[in-house]
């Protein structure tokens, strides 16, 4: 028997399965938002800048974004519980290694690895959760697992920022360690086998051809403010990434089973809900880097005092998604996505006006308002691909809304937080929030273009925010 495979042919209740799932899912994303309030004390602890720092957060996401739609690819072709139990056996080894990093390359190098691997369990969580339960069940798992990545961040900020604050940043990542080799033992007994694809083939290449053409672009973008444009690695990095993601483009176009659909583009409601993740993501993510970086600066507090007042935009965004099938019904879902993707703009905008006039209480409604706007505007773009893409292409069309998305996260935090520095006034961060609200702006115009027929009803697909490349199950296949 394989050490992979099920221990024996057991069964546990689809809730048991559900929760083991999110356990692990939980484990790999509680850290982002405590993560993001200790910037300015691990630069500082291993003598780097602020700057460079912020790829701890970054470089993750870009990981992500190349990682997840091949990650589901895999499960498709080697069974989801098996890339469950790979991913979280190398994300806790390297969580844990995390802990004993000695200078900023060591901490990025190894954090990057780490949420690689983990990055596998998120579309293999999802199909095994899917696999278990009934389809007229598979919506209210889809809200589950929305609700469990807006409540983790809030768990680590609770349990997180107090241990900083105590003791030391590297505790928060013998935690994280520890819980995912605890969830990795929980899933060999629990997770079921499940069903898997056997006519696609692996996209290899594209996949080499896409990290490179997007790393070589963020690191340049990153790199560009402090070290200057003229700079031969930013220039390099500027040529190189055109010539890979074109040599993507193209090779996309030729083979037979491609990592990303690119003939989906062409329809109006797959494209703009899609394409304006890159501008809709993007402020989004920065708005919590540079939040944090402008509480340290302008209001002088510590990670503990940053991570409470981050807070609530976790969990305005859970509150907001649950909400929005409710609002949609009634108001339909232009109206809500332009109001949602609005409130993350005006969020900005209010917590560079609370910095500039010295005002804590605005910085805390604005966190908020940018949390609720998020959560009520995501459900019905996705909700809107998925009805235009049909059921067959769902895998493909929400993993590449989860790849843009993320995209978009690394691209803004590596732009605008190259924008700051150790020690910014209020004025230069009122500066920059502004420029990212105007980002956001060009998202406000593209998901109000979408097609919305009516209230968007209740489907049996994933509608999760981070809903990933080829994780819908296909009972026709074989089993792992």
């Amino acid at each position: 028997m394989s050490l992979l495979a099920p221990p024996d042919d057991r069964r546990f209740s689809p809730r048991t399965v559900q929760v083991v799932a999110l356990t692990g899912v939980a484990c790999s994303s509680f850290t982002i938002t405590v993560l993001s309030a200790a910037l300015a004390t691990i630069a500082t602890d291993l003598n780097s800048s602020v700057s460079v720092i912020t790829w701890v957060i970054a470089g993750p996401l870009l990981a992500f974004a190349v990682f997840t739609p091949m990650a589901g690819k895999l499960g498709d072709l080697y069974g989801h519980r098996r890339m469950y139990l790979i991913g979280f056996a190398g994300a806790a080894v390297f969580s844990l290694l995390t802990s004993f990093a000695t200078s900023a390359f060591m901490l990025i190098a190894v954090r990057v690895i780490a949420q690689s691997f983990a990055a596998s369990t998120g579309p293999s969580a999802l199909a095994i959760m899917m696999s278990v339960f009934p389809e007229d069940r598979r919506t209210r798992v889809a809200g589950t697992w929305s609700a469990v990545l807006a409540a983790a961040p809030a768990i680590g900020v609770a349990v997180g920022g107090p241990l900083i604050e105590a003791t030391s940043w590297r505790v928060l990542f013998v935690i994280q360690g520890s819980g995912m080799a605890i969830a990795v033992a929980l899933a060999w007994f629990v997770l079921p086998a499940t069903d898997r694809r056997e006519d696609h083939t692996f996209d290899v290449v594209g996949s080499f051809l896409l990290a490179i053409g997007i790393g070589s672009l963020l690191v340049a973008i990153n790199r560009g403010v402090p070290l200057g444009w003229d700079h031969p690695w930013v220039i390099v990095g500027l040529i190189t990434s055109p010539v890979f993601v074109l040599a993507f483009l193209q090779y996309e176009q030729r083979i037979e089973h491609p990592l990303v659909e690119l003939d989906a583009l062409r329809e109006r409601n797959v494209f703009l809900p899609i394409a304006s993740q890159i501008f809709l993501n993007g402020p989004y993510m920065a708005g919590l880097v540079i939040t944090s970086l402008l509480l340290a600066d302008v209001f002088n507090l510590g990670a503990a005092a940053i991570s409470l007042m981050i807070l609530p935009r976790p969990i305005t965004f859970s509150l907001g998604a649950s909400f929005a099938g409710w609002l949609v019904e009634r108001l339909g879902g232009r109206p809500l996505v332009v109001f949602g993707t609005s409130g993350i703009a005006i969020g900005l905008l209010m917590i560079g006006f609370g910095a500039a006039q010295d005002e804590l209480w605005m910085v805390g409604v604005g966190v908020g308002i940018q949390g609720a706007g998020s959560g009520v505007a995501r459900p019905p773009i996705i909700a809107a691909l998925t009805e235009a893409i049909g059921d067959r292409d769902v895998g493909v069309g929400t993993g590449m809304l989860n790849m843009t998305g993320q995209l978009g996260a690394a691209a803004g935090i590596s732009i605008l937080s190259a924008l700051v520095d150790d020690g910014s006034s209020a004025d230069r961060f009122l500066t920059v929030l502004a420029i990212a609200a105007a980002i956001e702006i060009i998202a406000v115009a593209m998901v109000g273009a979408i097609r919305f027929r009516g209230p968007i009803t209740t489907r049996t697909t994933p509608a999760s925010p981070t809903a990933p490349y080829s994780a819908v199950v296909d009972l026709d296949r074989g089993r792992e």
